[in-house]
């Protein structure tokens, strides 16, 4: 008896042991920082969004950030909505996050901001880079109608960079003009690159390098 008693408090001593281990591991220092960004940030698009009408613009900077790496679809809608944020910091960040989840959805209202008055020239170059890296052939022909009237080369080589981005074969006569007579030579060679990047893109090397890729996720076919 007194051996099954001590063995049996034994157990004990080690469940008690193990539970306040348990409970010292589930308030450890990372796990009350986690606990509090996920409070700070929120756990859902809901509570994100609520977010955006913040008057804090550093509440909603962190509601877009979080927008941004949700991965969920339903996000886009509310950075679309960002890119009309007051402050820059917010817009631009609901730009970038745009070009990287690479949603054309957006494509309309990015290139409207492009011809509008009101828009800084920082924001219209970003729109330009989410633009590019998006790739949607809609915006092609806008990025070459606002390339053709802007006078900042800055602005216009990131233009005709978005150009080469999207890899349309309709952006090569514009670019082909602007790299035989533009008169600064930094916006020239950034065209003939654009143009050697289109080109690329049409090649049938190109084209031989895409298609194993393809076949790789079809179903293999049945033996006989």
């Amino acid at each position: 008896m007194r051996v099954t008693s001590g063995r049996s408090i034994a157990l004990t001593a080690l469940l008690l042991v193990l539970g306040v281990s348990s409970a010292i591991a589930q308030v450890s220092p990372y796990r009350v920082q986690q606990r509090y960004d996920e409070a700070k940030k929120g756990k859902s698009i809901d509570e994100w969004t609520k977010r955006l009408n913040e008057d804090d613009p550093a509440t909603r900077l962190e509601a877009v950030k979080s927008l941004g790496e949700s991965n969920q679809p339903e996000a886009v809608e509310y950075l679309i909505q960002a890119t009309g944020d007051p402050d820059e910091a917010v817009r631009i960040k609901a730009i970038d996050y745009l070009g990287k989840l690479r949603a054309t959805a957006a494509t309309g209202v990015l290139v409207q901001k492009l011809f509008m008055r009101d828009v800084d020239i920082q924001t219209k170059q970003r729109i330009l880079v989410a633009l590019g890296r998006m790739g949607d052939v809609k915006a092609v022909d806008p990025i070459a109608q606002f390339l053709g009237q802007t006078s900042d080369p800055a602005v216009a080589g990131t233009a005709v960079f978005a150009l080469g981005e999207i890899g349309d074969p309709s952006a090569i006569p514009r670019l082909e003009h602007i790299q035989r007579s533009a008169n600064d030579p930094h916006l020239s060679q950034l065209a003939g690159e654009a143009v050697a990047k289109i080109n690329r893109r049409m090649s049938p090397a190109a084209v031989a390098v895409t298609v194993p890729a393809l076949e790789e996720d079809k179903p293999p076919t049945a033996k006989r």
